[in-house]
């Protein structure tokens, strides 16, 4: 005969078996979560920003949550980021959408040349909760993949050592360093050839003459001191990327409610104060120092800047056939509007 004591004592072993496989939070039992990233901290304009995400979570997480959080490739190296998420090495990775689109084509969207006004356009159109933003996640979905957040940067601008451009037929002939398909795709479009190479191997490769230029935003210069290479910089929306916190959508979905909701907060932060610190940066600290190691900064003239859309606007179509034709057609008219 099963005694009342021995009831009440298998009744609470039950719940606390299944508290356990519901993520252990609701006895108290604090979760840890490993976050990996490859940029170090000299990106003072976009380091800030994870910072900040993993900082909120482990203030308002204390007893439920907690991120250990390992940069500068200590963990995962850049190419490593997308294989070690799916294999469970890291729970969440942040990581610039660049470097994932060939995983996933859909961050294609965010990437794309003279389609959004500017940055500010860019980080309005693509926060959580923005019809972009839950289309993407409707897409990475499919791959067992969410973005957290989607922390915007300036535009790609054309950085080069040996000679100016002005014009497109400047670029004939020349080795431009990109960091994902897209950005290959406009350096094609631009009749240049595209080397992939990840940020971290510019320098070396400059200073080899293994590549003419690169195509980045303005933080890859004082990131890895490229400004003691380039010699001219011309302007103009060749691109843009964000970056992103990503988990595997199985693991997401495996965690509290309450911890999503955590995580969701944080990235909201790491939106807003992470992209206010970019922009702050860029205009106080990172152009100042781009025209102090006297980097030439070159504005095609209108006429050669309609030029330089007109030839990078053929990648538009080439991305429409990455992803189902209704989903391309939906994403622009999102980033457009």
């Amino acid at each position: 005969m099963v005694t009342k004591k021995k009831m009440v004592l298998s009744v609470f072993m039950a719940f606390f078996l299944l508290a356990g496989l519901g993520g252990g939070a609701a006895l108290g039992k604090e979760v840890k979560l490993i976050m990996a990233d490859y940029l170090p901290p000299s990106y003072d304009d976009y380091f800030p920003a994870n910072q900040i995400f993993v900082d909120y979570v482990n203030k308002h997480g204390r007893g439920i949550v907690q991120i250990e959080f390992f940069h500068s490739g200590k963990l995962l190296q850049a190419k490593e980021l997308m294989p070690g998420l799916l294999q469970g090495t890291a729970d969440i990775i942040v990581d610039t959408d660049s470097y994932v689109m060939g995983t996933a084509p859909i961050l294609g969207i965010l990437e794309l040349p003279f389609l959004y006004k500017d940055e500010f356009d860019f980080s309005k159109k693509t926060r959580i909760g923005t019809p972009l933003f839950n289309l993407i996640n409707q897409e990475l979905a499919k791959q067992n993949l969410i973005i957290l957040s989607s922390c915007a940067s300036t535009p790609e601008q054309i950085w080069s050592v040996n000679k100016p451009i002005k014009r497109v037929e400047d670029l004939k002939g020349l080795r431009i360093r990109t960091a994902g398909r897209v950005e290959a795709e406009v350096i094609k479009a631009l009749g240049a050839a595209s080397t992939t190479l990840p940020s971290a191997e510019v320098y070396e490769a400059l200073k080899r003459g293994t590549i003419d230029a690169s195509l980045h935003y303005l933080g890859t210069v004082p990131g890895r001191s490229l400004q003691e290479v380039y010699k001219f910089v011309t302007l103009g929306y060749f691109g843009s990327y964000g970056r992103q916190p990503y988990m595997r959508l199985d693991r997401w979905n495996a965690l509290s409610q309450e911890i999503k909701d955590l995580l969701i907060a944080a990235g909201k932060a790491m939106e807003d104060e992470g992209f206010k610190t970019l922009v702050k940066v860029h205009n106080e600290k990172y152009w100042p120092l781009v025209r102090k190691a006297g980097i030439q900064i070159i504005k095609p003239a209108p006429e050669e800047a309609k030029r330089f859309k007109e030839s990078c606007l053929p990648v538009w179509d080439w991305w429409k056939k990455q992803v189902p034709a209704d989903v391309a057609a939906k994403a622009i008219e999102l980033a457009t509007k």
